[in-house]
């Protein structure tokens, strides 16, 4: 089975669960309270679809021209000019995610583990970089 079969499958089984987002997001929010803060009048029904978006985007970031233009407005709207979220929350993120995983995903193990960070790595190291002051304001991809 391939990285991208075992992410697939995996998701799939925690979409079962109709608790998923709101565990994921239960999880994030006792990481840090701003991260509850950024979130404090969030409509969460819509939150919880824009999340659904975000992890298609994180997949399919690199896969066509259409992609990355949507991909590069999204990092730029996570960054210094938008959201200004920092670099390393972005890993905070993603091990809150996995944490949900491995709590909802009866399968879960280290090949499922691995498989979800590869499957997001491309993706995630782009909203780093847009998010990171350094770099922001460059496009992450020629379009």
């Amino acid at each position: 089975m391939d990285t991208q079969e075992v992410f697939n499958n995996s998701y799939q089984r925690c979409l079962r669960d109709p608790q998923f987002f709101y565990t994921f997001y239960d999880i994030f929010w006792q990481k840090d309270d701003k991260f509850r803060q950024m979130f404090a009048n969030t409509d969460m029904s819509k939150q919880i679809k824009m999340l659904k978006l975000s992890i298609v985007m994180l997949m399919l970031s690199t896969t066509s021209k259409e992609s990355r233009e949507l991909f590069n407005n999204y990092a730029e709207r996570h960054g210094p000019g938008g959201l200004n979220v920092a670099p390393l929350d972005f890993d905070i993120w993603l091990d809150s995610l996995l944490e949900t995983v491995a709590q909802t995903d009866p399968l879960y193990n280290d090949n499922i583990d691995t498989a979800w960070r590869h499957c997001f790595a491309n993706g995630l190291a782009m909203m780093k970089a847009a998010c990171d002051a350094k770099t922001a304001h460059r496009p992450l991809y020629e379009i």
